[in-house]
Order: C-alpha cells, then sequence, then structure tokens
C-alpha cells in the first residue's frame, strides 16, 4: 500500500491575471481553488495513473474539512486527522500570461509533539510491512526540522520504502535515515553537497558520485525544463521532456514527477519506463493552470516524445 503525508495542506486559490505590477492595482482574468499540499498532490496525481494510496496529514477548522472533501472527491482513502480552534492555511497563487508564477503562502497551524505522536498513532496502525511512504512537502509549521526522521523512528519496525521530497534541514536530516528515494533540485542537491551544483550534467554526476554509500538507492535530481537526471542500481538516467510543452503553471510539475515514479516502481515498472511516465504527467502538468492534477490524455500523447536514456 502506498502512504502519503502532508503536515502542512493548503487551499490553493490560483489567481490567473495579465501581469503583476508592483504598487499597482492588478486585474484578475480568473480564479480557481484547488488543493494544496505536496502530498495531497502526490496522492491525487496517484489516483489519475490508476494507483491507490492512503492520504495521512493533519487539518483544521472549515478549511481543514474542504481540504478532505477535495481528497474524497477523487475517490482517495483519507486518514486526515481533523481539529477545531484553527484553520488550515491558504496558499495564493498569481500566474501570469508568460507563465511566471509566485507563491502567497501562509505558514500553516504550528505543529507540537502531541500532534505529530498522534499521526504516528495513525500512522502505526494503517500501515504494514513493506508499504510505501511519500514524505513530501514542507515541515516549516513544525518546532522541530527534523520532524520526518522522528517519524520514520517510530516506524523503523514497519520497513517501509520511503520516498522523500522536502528540503532544507528536513531533506538533510531524511538523508542520514537512508530513505528509498529523494528527489532533490539543484539546489537541494547542491545542499546536501556542500557546494553549489551546476545544471550541467557533468556536475551533476559528480555530485551524485559523491553521495554514494548513503544507502539510497534512487536519487532524482529535478532540472524543471531541461528534464531530469536519476541515478540507481540499474545505473545513470536522463530524461527530456517533449519540446511541443505549452508551459502554464510550473507548480506542481514536481509533485506529479514524483508520483509518477511511485506508480511506476510500485507497478514493477522498467526504471526507464518509470522515468518516461513521470515525465510525461509532469509535462502534462505544466499545460495546466492548476497546481495539482493534470490531462491524462495529454500525458499519453507526449509519452513517446519523453527522450531517455542512459548515461552512466
Amino acid at each position: 500500500m502506498i502512504n502519503t503525508l502532508t503536515l502542512n495542506p493548503a487551499i490553493d486559490k490560483v489567481i490567473s491575471l495579465d501581469t503583476l505590477e508592483k504598487n499597482h492595482t492588478n486585474r484578475v482574468e480568473s480564479t480557481a481553488e484547488v488543493i494544496g499540499g505536496k502530498g495531497t498532490h502526490v496522492s491525487i496525481n496517484l489516483k489519475l495513473l490508476g494507483t491507490s494510496s492512503r492520504a495521512f496529514g493533519i487539518c483544521y477548522g472549515r478549511s481543514g474539512k474542504r481540504i478532505m472533501s477535495y481528497l474524497e472527491d477523487y475517490g482517495l482513502e483519507v486518514a486526515f486527522l481533523h481539529k477545531s480552534g484553527h484553520e488550515s492555511r491558504t496558499n495564493y497563487l498569481l500566474v501570469e500570461r508568460n507563465n511566471d508564477c509566485t507563491i502567497i503562502a501562509e505558514r500553516g497551524v504550528p505543529l507540537g509533539d502531541r500532534e505529530i505522536e498522534e499521526l504516528i498513532a495513525c500512522l502505526r496502525a494503517s500501515t504494514k510491512s513493506g508499504d510505501d511512504l511519500v514524505l513530501s512537502g514542507d515541515a516549516g509549521n513544525c518546532a522541530n526540522p527534523f520532524v520526518y526522521n522522528d517519524i520514520l523512528e517510530a516506524l523503523k519496525d514497519r520497513k517501509l520504502r520511503v520516498f522523500v521530497d522536502t528540503s532544507g534541514p528536513a531533506l538533510v536530516g531524511c538523508v542520514q535515515s537512508a530513505p528509498f528515494l529523494i528527489k532533490p533540485n539543484l539546489r537541494e542537491l547542491s545542499a546536501l553537497c556542500g557546494r553549489e551544483v551546476s545544471p550541467s550534467d557533468d556536475d551533476v554526476l559528480r555530485a551524485l558520485a559523491s553521495l554514494k554509500g548513503s544507502g539510497i538507492q534512487i536519487i532524482a535530481v529535478s532540472l524543471g525544463s531541461k528534464g531530469s537526471i536519476l541515478t540507481c542500481p540499474e545505473g545513470v538516467f536522463k530524461a527530456i521532456p517533449p519540446t511541443n510543452v505549452r508551459t502554464r503553471n510550473t507548480i506542481g510539475c514536481g509533485d506529479c514527477y514524483l508520483a509518477g515514479l511511485v506508480h511506476g516502481l510500485s507497478e514493477g515498472k522498467p526504471i526507464e519506463e518509470t522515468l518516461r511516465i513521470a515525465t510525461a504527467v509532469s509535462a502534462a502538468t505544466a499545460e495546466s493552470s492548476l497546481s495539482v492534477g493534470f490531462d491524462s490524455l495529454r500525458a499519453r500523447e507526449v509519452l513517446g516524445a519523453c527522450e531517455v536514456s542512459r548515461i552512466c
């Protein structure tokens, strides 16, 4: 079973406008409201790929009820804790005609030890040995920057296959726990290596080589519009997205890419096919103005145009 965890879910309000001008009145062209939070995005994208998952998290107030309702509308198994007294955060995503995307994010309800212990108890009650666990998203609303490590330590006896997509101290800490997969971008890879990593293939490969011995089986480095480089026991592979993608909004592409990887690996697909699927669904997401979900038909259309090659 695939389980996702979202510590800081949100309502994403997507605001489309012509051009964002500071110190001026900006006219809104359209608005849309979707669920926010990287773990919830992974669960939704997995569902669109035909793969079931169980969504764990914690939410608050009326906003939290809406978050849970969004997840249920997708037919997901929702294992969220809901509490009153606060409101889950709202993020504002400003999408301009030139495809620039600006996020204005609320910090979220602070989580203390008691809330984390409750989440851990829920995870222990529902997961079993060999399950997948996706730890995805910001943990900045937790006083403990290494909260993911505490969760993994508490679930160590479950022998879970762990996927990590986070940043800052949370990522550095998780690496010490040797998860199955991590998905850093260049900035996050630089933090792990202690130096600035350039987007050149050779420099990324040097950075990946420096992480050998960490116990991480798969490292997928996101390079934005240039694709990704993935290292795994089968070798090192580069994926390049199709050139005919009509980018509208890059927010959520990384979550969809991760969902593609989790989907392919859970289905036992070859790594080249898995990487191609992840690249295709990420490209389809880039064509949407929203922060979650993708056009399944469009993903199938661009699948064959995604280039995947072994480079080491």
